[in-house]
């Protein structure tokens, strides 16, 4: 008889280039849990079969047919989700558009971590539109170039909205440790809330 995982889960999402993934790796390298990240999980084999311009589009239903990018965020949940029946608690970070924006989209992404959805905590990086293109154009990676191009197209008030679904704010313009040392601070107030 196994008892029941008793691993948490922290999705972290926003938009490319919005500090997401400095924020997760230094939260997860803070409490010590497992860091899984879309575009380390899925980016080498997305590249290799020649990539595309994706603009994460949010939609509260899901998929009719899988698209390369709805593979990517499986092979993402599977691998959260087998750490969380290990008991691994979990840093999870992508842009998670659509499930940050409908409700429907978040109980399906919690239902494919199989914990509680008290278990389950959204980040939200909220950076503004003209610091993530900025960015971009910093960091100079290949995957930007069509966005810089079209930062409006990109950056659309469908895709940078505030979540849809209860989540903990984190300013994208703050240093690192003041944005962990934040969240961590909301989080363990929302926890004493449930």
């Amino acid at each position: 008889m196994s008892e029941e995982p008793t691993g948490q889960a922290i999705v972290v999402c926003g938009v490319p280039a919005s500090g997401k993934t400095t924020f997760a790796q230094g939260l997860a390298h803070e409490l010590r849990w497992t860091y899984l990240d879309l575009d380390t999980l899925t980016n080498p084999l997305f590249e290799y079969m020649g990539g595309e311009f994706l603009v994460d589009v949010p939609t509260s239903e899901p998929p009719v047919r899988a698209s390369v990018n709805d593979i990517r965020y499986t092979c993402l949940f599977d691998t959260a989700r087998e750490n969380l029946s290990l008991g691994n608690s979990v840093v999870v970070v992508a842009p998670f558009t659509s499930e940050r924006t409908f409700p429907a989209a978040w109980t399906r992404l919690v239902e494919r971590l199989a914990i509680p959805d008290s278990r389950v905590h959204l980040a939200w990086m909220d950076t503004p539109a003209q610091e993530v293109v900025t960015r971009m154009k910093l960091r100079g990676a290949a995957r930007d170039l069509e966005k810089i191009k079209e930062p409006e197209r990109f950056l659309s008030s469908d895709v940078t909205r505030p979540p849809g679904v209860q989540h903990i704010r984190i300013d994208g313009l703050l240093a690192p440790t003041d944005q962990i040392n934040n969240f961590l601070e909301d989080l363990v107030i929302r926890e004493a809330v449930h």
